[in-house]
């Protein structure tokens, strides 16, 4: 069966309550976690289709979260998105590296952040197709 839910991954911040009331509206059903450590525990007990963590969380670490996720055979349709404000190159070379399955540059604007989710989120990508790399928003 096909899970619908997102896992938000960021700090309780005013970027936040904008992209879960974003993503809600697309009729997505979301979850979120604060940290990594807490996002991990919640991917490994319930059915998490996307991952979508800020690069920068101030407790724990998104590049570990995405890793783990990377390497658990049991999280394999398991998609990770990475997002930020800033845009820097390292980032977007740290999401490719970490194998996440897109990367957003969230100040580019809702309507990319959305398409990417949308790619992210189809089933037929759910059931062994992957994005074509990190996809950044202009």
């Amino acid at each position: 069966m096909y899970s619908s839910t997102i896992l938000l991954v960021q700090p309780d911040t005013d970027s936040g309550v904008r992209l879960r009331s974003q993503l809600e509206d697309k009729g997505y059903n979301v979850v979120e976690a604060a940290d990594s450590t807490t996002a991990m525990e919640m991917v490994n007990r319930s059915e998490i289709a996307l991952v979508v963590t800020e690069l920068y969380l101030r407790v724990g670490k998104s590049r570990c979260l995405a890793r783990a996720i990377r390497k658990s055979p049991a999280l394999r349709r398991t998609k990770v998105l990475a997002y930020t404000t800033h845009g820097k190159r390292a980032d977007r070379a740290w999401a490719r590296d970490v194998g996440a399955n897109g990367y957003v540059i969230t100040r580019s604007g809702e309507e990319r952040f959305l398409q990417v989710v949308d790619h992210l989120m189809r089933p037929s990508a759910a059931r062994g197709g992957t994005a074509a790399g990190p996809q950044r928003v202009p």
